[in-house]
């Protein structure tokens, strides 16, 4: 009896060995995802507290096809499924791996497609006089005699008189229309709207002798010396402006002709279609630039005085107003003196080559920033 209650007693503590061995708490051991990238990823981030990878990648990738760059797991730990440098990944749908030491981890490979970061909200800046072009009166030049449409108000301050400036006093007095009021077919309707109207005319002066195109154009700035036998006129571009806008908007409907009348050195132009223009240029000129066509004439990409520039061309013939964005690139950060926005019906008008009746339609400019 002894005996037995000996190998019985022996029987239990084995037991309970047994039990307390297997309830013997081991030290904890985590695994984690210590790095992780995809080639072309955007970022990656990696979340101990959710065990989880998130990696961005850029808009229009593949998440089908996306290769492991870099990988690196707690030592010691086993991965399963397997993942290596250089494995190419299916991402378009969540991933989870265990990462097991003593106990087990599951992580979460997540991928996501980079969203473009939405645009800076519009804010408002300084804009000049009479950009919608809803101002308009019959004005009487001093020198010629000739009476013409002129971009302000009857009773518009001297300041304002100058902002916008055109050769239409000396085309009036030849009884061409290159710069003309339009007050029906406008990009906004309503009470008192009014668009401009710019049309390319050929020229003839001295009974004949001297025959010029002249493109409709206007501008930021004022006319001064004209002579008549040269059909070209001194043009001053710019009026006192200190910000910088992004960008100039608005409203354009174009209706060229083909090329008609060149100089020599452009006969190559002859019979195309002709361009419409506008340009934009802020700079830091010690006065506005002088502008005589076709001897004296503004060099966009060389001009040191320039500070932010943009142009865009119309080369397709429309029956209707659509919307324009010009960019101004900038080239360094000088503060403006000077704003001068052109605007012609001919982009080779300064070269008194273009489509006689070629028309451009401009509407509601606005400055962006």
């Amino acid at each position: 009896m002894k005996k037995v209650l000996i190998l019985l007693g022996a029987a239990l503590l084995t037991l309970s060995c047994s039990k307390w061995m297997n309830n013997l708490v081991h030290e904890e051991v985590p695994a984690y995802i210590e790095a992780f990238e995809l080639e072309g990823q955007v970022s990656a981030t990696i979340s101990r507290a959710q065990n989880t990878v998130t990696v961005v990648v850029p808009e229009g990738a593949d998440l089908t096809k996306q290769k492991i760059k870099t990988l690196a797991i707690t030592e010691g730990a086993v991965c399963n499924p397997s993942l290596e440098v250089g494995m190419v990944l299916d991402m378009s749908s969540d991933i989870t791996v265990t990462l097991t030491t003593f106990d087990a981890y599951t992580w979460t490979l997540k991928a996501q497609v980079s969203q473009p970061a939405p645009p800076d909200p519009p804010k408002e800046g300084p804009q000049l006089y009479n950009m919608s072009f809803d101002h308009w009166c019959t004005a009487k030049d001093k020198l010629l005699g000739t009476s013409y449409d002129a971009l302000y108000d009857a009773d518009a301050t001297e300041a304002e008189k100058a902002v916008w400036g055109s050769a239409s006093a000396s085309t009036e007095m030849l009884g061409y229309h290159t710069v003309i009021k339009e007050e029906t077919f406008l990009a906004q309707s309503g009470a008192n709207k009014r668009a401009l109207k710019l049309q390319t005319q050929g020229v003839e002066a001295l009974f004949g002798l001297v025959k010029k195109l002249a493109a409709g154009s206007v501008f930021n700035g004022k006319t001064g010396d004209i002579e008549i036998s040269k059909m070209s006129a001194k043009i001053y571009w710019g009026v006192p402006f200190t910000d910088r806008p992004k960008a100039l908007e608005g409203f354009y409907c174009y209706k060229p002709v083909p090329i008609d009348w060149v100089q020599d050195d452009y006969k190559q132009l002859k019979g195309q279609l002709d361009k419409g223009s506008v340009a934009i240029i802020l700079a830091d000129w010690d006065e506005p630039f002088m502008v005589c066509a076709p001897d004296q004439l503004l060099d966009p990409e060389t001009n040191p005085g320039i500070i932010g520039y943009g142009k865009i061309l119309f080369d397709k013939e429309m029956t209707a107003y659509e919307s324009f964005h010009l960019d101004i690139t900038y080239r360094n950060e000088r503060t403006p003196k000077y704003i001068a926005i052109v605007c012609s019906s001919s982009y080779m008008g300064d070269y008194f080559t273009g489509g006689s009746g070629s028309v451009l339609y401009l509407d509601e400019f606005k400055l962006t920033y």
